[in-house]
């Protein structure tokens, strides 16, 4: 591995914080993001899936059709679902799946942002802000899975 990938590595995994900032991100910080993550799916749900034969008649939700919406509805609501119940469990094995679940939202944020860049024009917000929620999820995600196995690893080390 070269040294540029080493370094980035290092950044992605936030090494480069004090040791106290470094377990509230990953515990704390990192449960917010799941909580609200969750609820967020959520909500995005429950509007599409109440509404979601009038939202798409709205030119800026009109390549939505393309993600079946009822499919697409399910499967927020089982991500979510699995999101806010990891994430109210406090083992090694929920850290691992509710790290799993912020990836799988991070996929999905990332598909929700390609139907409104795909409707382009007329700019929007969704065009930046759900590109974002998925990297925070993104990075979330793996970092929890990883600081998980390492900290398993140290406990089996011992």
């Amino acid at each position: 591995m070269t040294k540029a990938i080493k370094w980035f590595y290092w950044l992605l995994d936030f090494r480069f914080l004090p040791d106290k900032l470094q377990n509230w991100l990953f515990g704390t910080g990192t449960r917010i993001i799941e909580v609200l993550n969750g609820f967020a799916m959520l909500g995005f749900a429950l509007v599409f899936g109440l509404h979601g034969d009038e939202i798409i008649k709205e030119d800026l939700y009109g390549k939505f059709p393309h993600l079946y919406p009822k499919v697409f509805v399910t499967i927020l609501i089982m991500v979510a679902i699995g999101q806010l119940f990891t994430a109210f469990c406090h083992s090694s094995r929920s850290n691992i799946l509710s790290g799993c679940c912020l990836l799988w939202s991070a996929l999905i944020w990332f598909v929700i942002s390609g139907t409104f860049i795909a409707a382009y024009p007329p700019l929007s917000t969704g065009m930046t802000t759900y590109p974002l929620i998925a990297i925070i999820c993104a990075l979330a995600g793996r970092n929890l899975i990883k600081n998980t196995q390492q900290a398993e690893d140290k406990k089996g080390g011992k």
